[in-house]
């Protein structure tokens, strides 16, 4: 089958992969749809992912059709559509090599430590695959994942409430998740990002006030914003190579507020202003992966409520996901998110 490759950070490319095997003891093979490119791909195409082994075939965030069922598994049947990875099986452990699968004592985070749906086809434990609703395309259900990071962080980390001022740091797809998500809650929303292009869709997609802040002083707004106390809550969604965000954070948010970091950082360290941050008596939380799911989110697309087809500016065959990387990269041609599509 067709895949890509990350073999070692920058070296990626097309292959030629071996088949995926048939499914074993519960698991299910997966014909993938849909793929989306995350920026966590693209930390670890420059090896600044903390959780990424290599060789790996990437890929987290997709939409499959079930292919074929292995023993055992009773929710699936071949010709169903799905969404998420689910885990890979190790192959290696006793359980393995009793072919009981679903049981692996060592089971690997596809895209990250085992290999992902950067590929035609992928055998995963069939666990936590989700039904897409009737009314979702191929395309936002892939998409929907990184939704899902961005509403456990502002539903269930920073519980964003009515009438609140939130200030979203990052304008990519979660940060604009984020945005929209705090919206539905009935807050006020500032959007910060170093991008014009991506300020301007968050204001079109509904962000009281985008600021760049490579060129604007993003402190006197939200003062001006909040007759002076800050914002409320702050949700860090850039991460990365940078120890900006989180001291801006800090400074932005009001006395006790609260911030709460999604993004993934290349390096385990961030500066804070410390004085503030002891003396305002703030609280810094993390927030990490999805553990309400995809129910809530899917629950907001397919009535309607919630439209992210705005964030997929583009669609590509699997066998340009090395052009896909590179556009996400440079953000070229006003990029926001790239789905690649194996089966094209």
């Amino acid at each position: 089958m067709k895949a890509v490759m990350l073999s070692e950070p920058g070296r990626i490319e097309v292959i030629e992969a071996p088949d995926e095997r048939d499914p074993g003891l519960g698991e299910v093979r997966l014909r993938i749809e849909a793929c989306s490119v995350c920026g966590s791909d693209l930390e670890g195409l420059h090896g600044q992912h903390p959780k990424m082994t290599f060789p790996r075939v990437m890929g987290h965030e997709v939409a499959s059709v079930v292919d074929a069922v292995g023993a055992g598994v009773s929710n699936l049947t071949v010709g169903d559509r799905v969404a998420g990875t689910g885990h890979r099986a190790c192959g290696s452990c006793a359980v393995c090599r009793s072919h009981r699968f679903a049981e692996c004592a060592n089971p690997g985070g596809p895209g990250f430590t085992a290999h992902g749906a950067y590929a035609e086809y992928m055998t995963v434990i069939a666990q936590d695959l989700v039904p897409i609703p009737e009314s979702l395309t191929d395309d936002e259900a892939a998409v929907a994942q990184p939704v899902c990071i961005a509403n456990h962080a502002v539903s269930g980390r920073a519980r964003v409430e009515v009438g609140e001022t939130v200030l979203i740091q990052g304008c990519g797809p979660i940060g604009l998740s984020a945005m929209m998500l705090a919206k539905l809650k009935g807050a006020r929303v500032i959007s910060t990002d170093t991008v014009d292009y991506r300020l301007q869709r968050a204001t079109e997609l509904g962000a009281d006030l985008a600021i760049n802040t490579s060129k604007e002083d993003v402190f006197s707004p939200i003062r001006d914003l909040t007759g002076g106390a800050g914002a409320d809550k702050v949700i860090e969604c850039v991460g990365g190579d940078q120890d900006d965000t989180l001291r801006e954070a800090v400074e932005a948010v009001r006395s006790s507020g609260l911030v709460v970091v999604v993004g993934s950082f290349a390096a385990n360290r961030a500066t804070i202003p410390i004085i503030d941050f002891k003396f305002s008596e703030k609280s810094i939380i993390g927030s990490q992966g999805m553990p309400e799911g995809y129910p809530p989110v899917f629950d907001l697309m397919a009535d309607g409520t919630l439209d992210v087809k705005p964030l997929i500016t583009h669609r590509v065959p699997l066998d340009q996901a090395p052009r896909a990387l590179d556009l996400m990269d440079r953000k070229a041609e006003e990029v926001m998110k790239v789905v690649l599509q194996p089966q094209t």
